[in-house]
């Protein structure tokens, strides 16, 4: 019996030996896994560092928060003219302000067009001279491409716009403030017409305006669109039986840059 004792303590102690060591190991590994997670918080304090800086982004107008429905004609021009008297036409007869983004380029290439949206009374707003990709400009070619708008509708007798669309609506942070820097409200749009698609219908183009306007909404059109005589009544029409007024863009809009993460302006008072 006592050798069995005995025995059975050696095999006892080296069972234990060996628990010790499995427990070592098992402490060590998961020491080990834990080791690599522990830059998580660091990781994720970074990301959440990311965000916030996002959501303080330097952004344009896309929308405007109003309780009533009113809402924003747009039209861009930077190529062709032949549209645009029948565009001022429709206007006039459904008694519609809108609001002309207009190139230096297509100012010289059409002034009496140019003149006579202006002595309309619709709100003239610079989409740069040439039309060119803003964020691949530096800070002095972006203000160039603004004086030579302005100089060309000096020339008609057109002060100097306070709104201002980034052809192809490229902008980041710094374009923004460069074009805020030189007195403009920039702004986007919240419904696109994509009238400027050859395809393009002006079903298509209706199905887009009843789904996706909404109070303070900017539309976006354009002058030379395939469709746009044809599609233009029908969606001033639609919008009016739905409500909506059309005012001048600037009479939408608030005074400053209250603008929040989706490019909402909301009122000064109730800032984001």
């Amino acid at each position: 019996m006592k050798q069995r004792f005995s025995f059975s303590r050696r095999r006892m102690a080296v069972c234990a030996a060996l628990a010790a060591a499995v427990l070592c190991g098992a402490a060590l590994f998961f020491t080990g896994r834990a080791a690599r997670p522990a830059a998580a918080p660091a990781q994720e304090a970074h990301y959440v560092a990311n965000v916030s800086l996002a959501g303080k982004r330097v952004l344009p107008v896309y929308g405007v928060e109003r309780t009533d429905k009113a809402v924003a004609l747009t039209i861009d021009a930077a190529w062709g003219g032949d549209k645009t008297p029948e565009i001022l036409s429709i206007l006039e007869e459904k008694e519609v302000p809108a609001t002309f983004f207009l190139v230096g380029r297509w100012v010289r290439e059409f002034p009496d067009l140019t003149k006579a949206i202006a002595e309309a009374g619709h709100t003239i707003g610079s989409h740069s001279d040439s039309h060119p990709h803003f964020c691949s400009l530096s800070d002095d070619q972006i203000r160039k491409e603004l004086t030579d708008t302005e100089k060309a509708l000096a020339e008609l007798g057109i002060p100097k716009p306070a709104l201002f669309r980034p052809p192809f609506g490229e902008y980041d942070d710094r374009v923004v403030t460069v074009l805020r820097g030189a007195g403009y409200q920039v702004i986007q749009w919240s419904v696109d017409t994509l009238d400027w698609k050859e395809e393009r219908t002006a079903d298509q183009v209706m199905e887009v305006v009843a789904r996706k306007t909404a109070p303070g909404a900017i539309l976006l059109c354009h002058n030379n669109a395939n469709t746009i005589d044809q599609y233009l009544p029908g969606l001033i029409d639609y919008l009016k039986g739905e409500g909506y007024c059309f005012v001048p863009l600037p009479e939408l809009l608030y005074e400053g840059f209250h603008i929040d993460p989706n490019g909402i302006q909301h009122p000064p008072e109730s800032e984001p």
